[in-house]
């Protein structure tokens, strides 16, 4: 699995005359470079200057170029230099379907939200006789240690692909049809749970629900409010909200004869990404407002 980012510079600048960008691998530096069915191409978005591309079937000693492409015009910039694609170090294969298929316009701004709030997708695996300890008394239930949502689950080497069975609760439990505890020991014989999922602090339909019911951010029309606004005004929305809980139900300073818990140092480091993104969106909607201004008459 080989993971490409793309980083479009001036992206206001290069969208007025390209919509895509193309992508062709090859397994030699020299080539010769094909279009892949899967690969592209990435379609471009104002405002977005970033883009992923996993290639599912690519290895570490595949080459890529790539270029900017017009649909509309059918203009196209030159082929770049061949370049190595990064390894990818996610579950890439998932068994058990996503919450929500997003389509990639949704999923650019989820995944810039992420990077905004500092909340990447990370992926942990439970198995073993831990994962057992995890099954609640019912033998129907089993509790993630962390918030997240299933990749791939096998119990007694038996695969469960569908979201019927398990379901899942509240991003900590599964919900299985069948006695999940019967089935993972046979004759007195542990066969185990082996579990990956993804962890996260937000899910994605969470960063997404917040995202389409952002507020316009004060100062900005609906007319004057651009996908950067939005995004940013999410991102304080988010970590605002998961400052206030955790202040609630975290924010206490317990000392007792041999430790002391103070959680003032991630409290204090989240009010200081908070308001590092609020001055990001206050400079945004300064520059918007100016935008707007072609002459001062004096007086």
């Amino acid at each position: 699995m080989i993971k490409l980012t793309f980083s479009v510079d001036s992206i206001d600048t290069i969208i007025q005359v390209y919509n895509q960008i193309q992508v062709q691998r090859a397994f030699a530096e020299t080539g010769p470079f094909t279009t892949i069915s899967g690969l592209g191409p990435v379609s471009l978005i104002a405002g977005i200057s970033t883009y992923t591309l996993n290639d599912a079937s690519g290895t570490s000693s595949d080459w890529y170029i790539f270029r900017y492409y017009s649909t509309v015009t059918t203009y196209a910039s030159d082929w770049s230099d061949p370049v190595l694609g990064e390894q990818g170090d996610i579950f890439y294969n998932p068994l058990y379907p996503d919450e929500i298929n997003y389509g990639t316009a949704q999923q650019l701004v989820i995944n810039r939200i992420r990077r905004l709030i500092g909340d990447p997708v990370g992926l942990r695996r439970e198995y073993g006789e831990e994962a057992l300890s995890s099954i609640h008394d019912d033998g129907k239930t089993y509790q993630f240690d962390e918030k997240g949502w299933p990749a791939a689950i096998f119990v007694n080497n038996i695969g469960y692909n569908t979201s019927t069975d398990p379901t899942v609760n509240g991003y900590t439990y599964l919900r299985f049809n069948e006695n999940v505890s019967t089935i993972a020991t046979i004759s007195g014989v542990s066969y185990g749970i082996d579990m990956f999922y993804y962890t996260f602090r937000f899910s994605n339909r969470e960063i997404m629900e917040a995202y389409d019911n952002c507020a316009i951010p004060i100062g900005l029309t609906i007319d004057t409010a651009s996908q950067e606004a939005y995004m940013l005004q999410t991102a304080i929305d988010l970590l605002f909200g998961e400052s206030w809980e955790s202040s609630v139900e975290d924010g206490a300073i317990i000392r007792d004869e041999g430790s002391l818990y103070d959680p003032s140092p991630g409290l204090a480091a989240r009010k200081a990404l908070i308001d590092k993104l609020q001055k990001r969106l206050d400079d945004l909607i300064k520059s918007s407002v100016l935008s707007g201004i072609f002459g001062v008459r004096v007086e």
